[in-house]
C-alpha cells in the first residue's frame, strides 16, 4: 500500500496527497512486488535496496548511489503475532525531493506521524529523517522500560520462581540480544550520518544527532544490563535449587542413618544364633536403650560436624 503525505511548516497536520509533489513523503507498507517496482522505476531508485528493506534478516545500514538517493536501513521492535518482541526493518530513502518509507509490515513507526506527531514537517527532509529516528529509538526505550520492570518483579519473588517464570526470563533475554544485536550497527549509522559525509546535517540538527548518539548508547548500555540480569536470576535461581537439593538430601541421609542403626541392631539380635541377653527376659529393654545410645552418639556426631 503506497500513500503520498505532505505537511509544510506552518501546516497543523499532515496532508493525504494523490500524486507526489515536491517535498513529500511516500509511505510504503506491506507493499507488492509490483509496488516496488513501479516506485523505484518512477522515482530512479536502487530496487536492489528496496528488497533488502523488506528482508526479515537484514541489519541496520546506510548507502548513497550514484544518483545522491541516501538509503537508511533500521530495525525496530515490534510484536509479532505470538505477542513476542521481536525486531523488523524499515528502509527510509532521502531523494532530492522527497523522503520515501517502506515497511513489510503495519508499524507504529510511520502511523505515529498521521496520528499523533505534529512537529515535523516533510518539506525539511534531514529533520523529519531525525523524526523517524528518534520515534524508532523511542519504541526500544518503550519496550525495554517495560522488560526491565518485569526483570525487576521476578528478581524480587527469585526464590519462588516456577518454570514459566524461567521461560518468560529465556524469551525476555533472547528479546534484549536482538535488541543489542540491532542497537549496535543503528548507533553506528548515527554516527556517519552525524559526520555530515552521507546528507547535510544543519547547525539545528546536530545537537539533536549528538542527544541521539548519547540516548541511543545509553538505551544499548540498558538492553546489555538487562540481559546480564537475567543471567544473574537464572544462576542464583539455579544455585538456590542445588542448594535446596543439598540439603533435602542431607536430611534424607541423616534420616536413613537413624533407621538403619535400629535395623542393623534387631538384625543381630534376631539371628538364629547364640547372642548375649537372650536368656535375659529384660533383653528387649536393652536392645532399645542400645538403638537409642547409639541414635543419640549419632545425632551428637552429626550435630558436632554441623551437618544440618
Amino acid at each position: 500500500m503506497i500513500k503520498i503525505y505532505r505537511k509544510k511548516l506552518n501546516d497543523l497536520q499532515v496532508k493525504k496527497i494523490k500524486k507526489t509533489e515536491k517535498g513529500s513523503w511516500i509511505s510504503v507498507v506491506e507493499p507488492s512486488e509490483k509496488e516496488t517496482r513501479l516506485l523505484a522505476k518512477s522515482l530512479n531508485l536502487d530496487f536492489t535496496i528496496f528488497e533488502d528493506g523488506l528482508d526479515e534478516n537484514e541489519i541496520p545500514r546506510i548507502e548513497k548511489d550514484k544518483t545522491g538517493n541516501f538509503y537508511m536501513i533500521m530495525r525496530f521492535p515490534i510484536k509479532d503475532d505470538s505477542n513476542d518482541i521481536i525486531t523488523r526493518p524499515i528502509l527510509v530513502v532521502i531523494t532530492r525531493d522527497n523522503i520515501v518509507t517502506l515497511c513489510k509490515v503495519k508499524n507504529n513507526i510511520t502511523d505515529n506521524f498521521i496520528t499523533r506527531r505534529s512537529d515535523f514537517c516533510t518539506t525539511h527532509k534531514t529533520n523529519f529523517l531525525l523524526k523517524i529516528i528518534l520515534e524508532i529509538f523511542g519504541s526500544y526505550d518503550l519496550y525495554l522500560s517495560r522488560i526491565l520492570k518485569d526483570i525487576k518483579s521476578k528478581k524480587i519473588k527469585i526464590s519462588n520462581l516456577e518454570n514459566k517464570d524461567i521461560l518468560f526470563l529465556v524469551q525476555e533475554e533472547e528479546t534484549l540480544n536482538n535488541f543489542v544485536s540491532s542497537l549496535f550497527p543503528a548507533i553506528n549509522i548515527l554516527e556517519k550520518i552525524l559526520s555530515g559525509r552521507y546528507i547535510t546535517i544543519y547547525e539545528k540538527d546536530k545537537d539533536i544527532m549528538e542527544d541521539l548518539v548519547m540516548d541511543s548508547n545509553q538505551t544499548l548500555e540498558l538492553s546489555k544490563a538487562g540481559s546480564k540480569s537475567i543471567k544473574n536470576i537464572r544462576e542464583a535461581y539455579s544455585a538456590i535449587l542445588t542448594n535446596e537439593l543439598n540439603k533435602v538430601i542431607k536430611i534424607l541421609t541423616v534420616v536413613t542413618i537413624f533407621l538403619t542403626i535400629p535395623t542393623i541392631v534387631s538384625s543381630i539380635f534376631g539371628m538364629n544364633v547364640s547372642l548375649p541377653l537372650e536368656e535375659s527376659p529384660l533383653a528387649f529393654l536393652f536392645i532399645i536403650i542400645i538403638i537409642a545410645l547409639l541414635s543419640v552418639l549419632f545425632f551428637t556426631i552429626i550435630k558436632k560436624k554441623r551437618w544440618i
